[in-house]
């Protein structure tokens, strides 16, 4: 169910929602996705909320389409580059006369070689392709995304308490007051020292809640680039597909 319950946003209702999200599609269009049965008048207190990040979003994405010209065609990769965790993926498209889509891995044979993800079916659907690509690298993030937390935790000396892997989210990590760290499947674009960083940031939050002084003097004994690197992580979201923000 969608519906414009005024400029500037649609609302679109998800039997699976939980609780309210926003998303901005790589055309700059914000959609609230609320439960079913969700009071909507609450929907514009939301919205002043996220005011910053929505903003921030938009313009990000605008940005981007700049670099395109004022055409934005159906955005669909022909490769998945994945530098945080060394991967390489080529997309192939193979349509079919089925409704549906469906998507098959083909690892790479050896080391340093390019995989193939290949969607079959309903490939003249582009949201139909960008929801089944953004589903697989959500679950390629929390293939090695988690280990690898674990282990520069461990190296750091700073356990948590849980991990979590979201789908396309407004930042690129956090961490509850009961040490629970969520990571974005978005980290999966960056470099691999600056996902690194964002480990090394969130996990000296699990002792040191707020950006303190104590917290930037501990984070920089882990880290003594750790100032830079939070800079370039700041505008690092250029390095996120369009795709992703469907």
């Amino acid at each position: 169910m969608t519906d414009d319950p005024g400029p500037g946003y649609k609302v679109r209702e998800s039997l699976r929602a939980r609780r309210p999200s926003l998303r901005v599609s790589f055309r700059g269009e914000l959609e609230v996705v609320v439960p079913r049965r969700y009071d909507r008048r609450r929907i514009p207190a939301l919205l002043a909320q996220k005011r910053d990040w929505i903003e921030r979003t938009v313009r990000r994405i605008r940005d981007q389409r700049g670099l395109l010209g004022d055409h934005v065609p159906d955005v669909l990769p022909a490769l998945l580059d994945l530098p945080a965790i060394g991967e390489r993926w080529a997309v192939d498209y193979e349509s079919g006369p089925r409704r549906g889509l469906r998507l098959v891995e083909r690892p790479p044979e050896h080391g340093g070689e390019t995989g193939h993800v290949v969607l079959r079916g309903n490939t003249g659907d582009g949201e139909l392709c960008r929801r089944a690509l953004r589903r697989w690298v959500m679950l390629r993030a929390r293939e090695r995304l988690v280990p690898w937390l674990q282990e520069v935790s461990e190296e750091a000396g700073l356990p948590f308490a849980s991990v979590a892997v979201r789908g396309p989210s407004t930042r690129w990590a956090s961490c509850s007051f009961r040490k629970g760290i969520s990571l974005s499947c978005k980290l999966t674009f960056l470099p691999h020292d600056l996902v690194r960083y964002v480990f090394l940031h969130e996990l000296v939050h699990t002792v040191h809640p707020d950006h303190s002084r104590r917290f930037w003097a501990a984070l920089a004994l882990l880290d003594p680039d750790c100032r830079l690197r939070d800079r370039k992580v700041r505008r690092a979201w250029s390095a996120v597909p369009l795709w992703m923000d469907g």
